[in-house]
Order: C-alpha cells, then sequence, then structure tokens
C-alpha cells in the first residue's frame, strides 16, 4: 500500500478528509513506533586499514547479525559499542544487520515494511486521527491499543520458523 492507500483506509474509517501532509507524519509516527521489529535487513562493506580501530555503523542500525570476511566467510573477531564497530584484523568485511524503517518522503511512497505490517499502518493513522482533536477520545485510544497488538502478532507471524525442527535426543 502506499501513503494514499492508506489514508484513504482511514479516511473512509473516520469519515473525514485527512491531509495528505498530515497522513505522511501519522505514517512516520508510525514506522517510527513500529521500529526494529519491522525486521529489515541490510548489508554494509567496512575496510578497517589497521584493525581495532572503532568504526561508524549506518546510524538507523539495531543489531548485527553477522560479519563476512572478503571471502565471504563468516568472522567472529568483532565487538559492538553503540552505533560503532570494532573488527580485530584490519580487512575488508560485509555487515549484515537489522535497521529502522526509513520513513516516507510523500504521500506516494510505498512504506519500506512487509506488507503485513500495512493494514497495522491505517489502524495507526486512525487513531492518531481520533486523538489529535481529543486526546482522551476512547476510539481513538482502541486504535492505538490495536495498533500494538497488530504490530506484535506481524512480527510473530514473520519470526516464526519455517524451517525443520530440531529435536533432541536424551539416552
Amino acid at each position: 500500500m502506499t501513503g494514499v492507500e492508506i489514508k484513504r483506509a482511514a479516511e473512509n474509517y473516520v469519515d473525514e478528509a485527512i491531509d495528505d501532509s498530515e497522513a505522511v507524519d501519522a505514517i512516520n509516527a508510525a514506522l517510527s513506533k513500529i521500529g526494529d521489529i519491522a525486521i529489515i535487513y541490510d548489508t554494509v562493506s567496512i575496510t578497517d586499514d589497521v584493525g581495532k580501530q572503532w568504526m561508524d555503523l549506518p546510524a538507523t542500525t539495531t543489531y548485527v547479525v553477522e560479519v563476512l570476511d572478503s571471502q565471504g566467510e563468516p568472522y567472529d573477531a568483532w565487538r559492538i559499542r553503540d552505533s560503532m564497530i570494532q573488527l580485530k584484523d584490519p580487512g575488508t568485511y560485509t555487515i549484515h544487520y537489522r535497521r529502522l524503517p526509513e520513513p516516507i518522503d510523500g504521500i506516494l511512497d510505498t512504506p519500506e515494511v512487509h506488507p503485513a505490517y500495512h493494514n497495522c499502518l491505517v489502524t495507526y493513522v486512525i487513531g492518531w486521527w481520533k486523538l489529535k482533536d481529543d486526546d482522551e477520545s476512547p476510539d481513538g485510544l482502541r486504535h492505538m491499543q490495536q495498533f500494538d497488538a497488530e504490530v506484535m502478532r506481524v512480527f510473530n507471524t514473520l519470526r516464526r520458523r519455517q524451517g525443520p525442527s530440531e529435536i533432541v535426543v536424551i539416552r
């Protein structure tokens, strides 16, 4: 869904027109609340010329999943502090990491979260709109609680193991 489609779905519920700029603000607020559980993975290549330097990771990094050396082999001699990484040995490394979703710039943009989160964004925009004029709106508060529950349901669905289970045999 694009920002326009999210806005239209919310407008159908609230039965009022929502300004494009306000819809973008609400969608970006929802993306911020979804945060790390959007499960967006990315990679960055880092070259350390001398080793043991603290090097900056992208500002939106939330979790380093894996580090690979220049041959694509797993590399384990690294440490994280805040949003920096230290690699023990000099070389070029590929960092696989999880990051925050980027905010949308305009109403025509599609949020870069899994499509299963799109209905959560609609729920948030509805709640945001209802609470905009009345910060004690029962309907607005209900939609915000529903947003939280929907986001966790989607996250748990996406994180579900899909491979074969491991069975421990005790003899």
